[in-house]
């Protein structure tokens, strides 16, 4: 498998969110929500639990490949993605240099997944990030 080269994404993504401007919040949902669809096709059915998690571990790391780490975990209502060396950050961080806005489809991939393939509504809890650019710990609530 080719490596990712972070400087390409870094520069693709900082033009497309800026040639975008206006739109960021529609298209970052657009985004989350054909990739969360490309996740559910994958799943083929509906996944709970550990089953779940192992999943969307697996799509996140395996075929999307935005990081050089990510790791899925939770139990109850709770579930967790924990990201190292995310590529599309470090575009971010560029866009927050020069006071643009930025954009993050992980986290509606996320809260789109928890709905159509494990059939549980989801809600951002919050988004913790450790100062460390391309690292960081969505928490997402499950009903």
């Amino acid at each position: 498998m080719p490596e990712v080269d972070r400087e390409f994404v870094k520069r693709y993504h900082r033009a497309v969110v800026k040639s975008l401007a206006g739109d960021l919040e529609k298209v970052k949902s657009r985004i989350g929500s054909q990739w969360a669809e490309d996740f559910r096709r994958k799943a083929a059915n509906r996944l709970e639990g550990e089953d779940f998690r192992r999943a969307l571990e697996e799509y996140l790391r395996e075929d999307l490949r935005f990081s050089e780490q990510v790791k899925v975990e939770g139990n109850g209502d709770d579930l967790r993605v924990e990201v190292r060396g995310c590529h599309i950050c470090h575009g971010n961080e560029e866009l927050r240099r020069e006071g643009a806005p930025t954009l993050c489809p992980i986290i509606p991939t996320g809260l789109f997944s928890i709905s159509r393939v494990s059939g549980k509504k989801a809600t951002l809890r919050e988004v913790r990030k450790n100062g460390v650019v391309g690292e960081c710990e969505i928490h997402y609530g499950l009903g």
